[in-house]
């Protein structure tokens, strides 16, 4: 689906650059947890959202996930973090080029990062 392919932008992997949409937290056991607001309306977030107790839905992402969005910050490329990733977790990530290509696609499908 994505070998050397930048997800549903159709950029190459060695020109795609993504980039963060959202905030996130970084949890204790260095795992990030995305946060994304509830609602994205002018008149619901003025009015509905201070009244809530969590604003946010919180994503948590496991250490794969994590270790890429680590790595997602407008300044690498998808080709420069695919060989990162498969430099610091070998055989855990394998095969590299698809299981990133799957999960920046989807990333990019929900509005959390943007190339």
């Amino acid at each position: 689906m994505f070998k050397r392919r930048g997800g549903e932008s159709g950029k190459p992997m060695d020109e795609a650059v993504p980039r963060p949409c959202v905030q996130f937290e970084t949890t204790t056991e260095a795992r990030i947890v995305l946060l994304r607001p509830k609602f994205r309306h002018p008149w619901l977030v003025r009015h509905l959202l201070p009244r809530l107790r969590q604003p946010n839905f919180r994503i948590k992402l496991d250490e794969i996930g994590s270790a890429v969005w680590k790595k997602c910050d407008g300044q690498r490329t998808a080709l420069q973090i695919a060989h990162e990733l498969e430099q610091e977790l070998g055989e855990k990530i394998q095969p590299v080029y698809e299981r990133l290509g799957r999960f920046l696609a989807a990333l990019k499908k929900e509005h959390f990062i943007e190339y």
